[in-house]
C-alpha cells in the first residue's frame, strides 16, 4: 500500500472532524473557499491544527493545496512519532518554506522561492526519517517544481523511532488561517503511488441509484441510496443490518471531467452499532460485475468513518479508469 488516505473536504461539517481525523484543535470545515469553490479545512489561530493516525512508516509524501490569508511563522505539515514531532515543513514570515527536525535547521532546507498571501499553491512534501538522511529522501515540490532538497547526512529523526504514525496540518499564529484543499497521504511502502503524485484534485461523489446489492433495511420505505446520500452525515435517515453477509451497493454520481490518472478510490462509511457485542463492516466495491470486499472494521456505538482506498480497480488489478469507475458500485458489508 502506497496511497493511504485522501480528502477533499467537501462531505462533512465541522462537528464531524474527528468521525474522520484522530485529534483536532481549533480545526473548521469551510463548506466553500476551496480550490474550485467547494470545502476546505480551515485552520486559524494559535496552536490549532487537525491530526490524524496511520500506522508508523519511515517514508512519507503528504500533499494539499495550501492558502495563508497573511504570510506568517506556521506549520503546514507535521509527521509525530505517538505525539512528538520527528520533522515538519514550515511556512516562513517571507513566504518561504522551510523542513526542520522538530524546529531545528537543516542544510539544504529552506527555499529560495516564496508563497504569496491569498493564493492556492499545490505543495508536496517527500521524506524518509533518519538520523542520516539519504540523498533526495527529503523533498519539497510547489506546483511540481521542487523547491527544496535537504542535503544528504541531515538528521530528520526527533525520538528514538526511525518512523512516524501521526500526520497533522497547521500550527499556525493567531492572525493566520490555513485553507487546505485537496489533500493525499502516501507511505511509500507499495510498488505504486510511492512518490509525488503531483496537483492532484481530490472529489467527493455521492449515492445516486440502488445497486445490485440492496439487503439491508432502509429507515423509510424507498430507494436505500436516498437515505446515505447526505453531504454531511447524520443519523436521521439510514440503512441498517444485524446480518453477517448483507450487502448494501450504491450507483454514484460520475467523473465530470477527464482525469489524466486516477490514483485511487476512497470509500467513506459513517457508521455505528447500536446494541452491546461485536460487529464489523467491510467497505465493499462491485466492479465488473462481482462484489470486492475489503478488510473489516469494527464498529463503534458512536458515528464515525470507516474508510479504504483501492488504488487499482479490483476487476482488472490496473488504474482505474474513467469508464470504470462510472460504471462501479460502492457500499457496504455487514460482518
Amino acid at each position: 500500500m502506497s496511497l493511504i488516505f485522501m480528502d477533499g473536504f467537501d462531505h462533512y461539517a465541522t462537528a464531524d472532524i474527528t468521525k474522520k481525523w484522530t485529534s483536532l484543535a481549533g480545526a473548521s470545515i469551510n463548506a466553500s473557499g476551496g480550490r474550485r469553490g467547494g470545502g476546505a479545512m480551515s485552520v486559524s489561530g494559535s496552536g490549532n491544527y487537525v491530526q490524524k493516525t496511520f500506522p508508523a512508516a519511515a517514508g512519507w509524501v503528504v500533499g494539499a493545496a495550501l492558502s495563508a490569508n497573511i504570510l506568517s511563522s506556521a506549520t503546514i505539515f507535521a509527521l509525530l512519532d505517538a505525539g512528538t514531532i520527528q520533522c515538519d515543513l514550515r511556512l516562513n514570515v517571507d513566504g518561504t518554506l522551510s523542513v526542520t527536525r522538530n524546529g531545528t535547521a537543516v542544510t539544504g532546507g529552506t527555499s529560495t522561492l516564496a508563497l504569496s498571501a491569498g493564493t492556492f499553491y499545490y505543495i508536496e512534501w517527500k521524506v524518509t526519517i533518519a538520523d542520516s538522511i539519504g540523498a533526495n529522501s527529503c523533498k519539497v515540490r510547489v506546483n511540481g517544481v521542487d523547491w527544496i532538497t535537504v542535503a544528504t547526512g541531515q538528521d530528520l529523526k526527533s525520538t528514538a523511532n526511525a518512523t512516524a504514525n501521526q500526520v497533522r496540518l497547521g500550527i499556525s499564529a493567531s492572525t493566520l488561517t490555513l485553507l487546505y484543499d485537496d489533500h493525499y497521504v502516501n507511505d511509500q511502502n507499495g510498488s505504486v503511488n510511492n512518490d509525488f503524485l503531483g496537483d492532484v484534485r481530490v472529489d467527493a461523489l455521492y449515492p445516486t441509484s440502488d445497486g445490485a446489492n440492496q439487503a439491508w433495511t432502509p429507515s423509510t420505505a424507498g430507494a436505500h441510496w436516498s437515505l446515505v446520500d447526505e453531504t454531511a452525515p447524520n443519523t436521521t435517515d439510514y440503512v441498517e443490518s444485524g446480518t453477517a453477509a448483507q450487502k448494501d451497493t450504491y450507483g454514484m454520481g460520475d467523473i465530470s471531467h477527464t482525469p489524466v490518472s486516477i490514483f485511487g478510490t476512497q470509500v467513506n462509511i459513517a457508521a455505528l452499532k447500536d446494541d452491546a457485542g461485536a460487529r464489523s463492516l467491510k467497505p465493499v466495491t462491485r466492479s465488473g460485475g462481482t462484489d470486492y470486499s475489503g478488510t473489516a472494521q469494527a464498529l463503534a456505538t458512536t458515528q464515525a468513518y470507516y474508510s479504504e482506498v483501492r488504488e487499482t480497480d479490483p476487476a482488472t488489478s490496473a488504474a482505474w479508469t474513467k469508464t470504470g469507475f462510472n460504471a462501479a458500485e460502492f457500499g457496504v458489508e455487514c460482518v
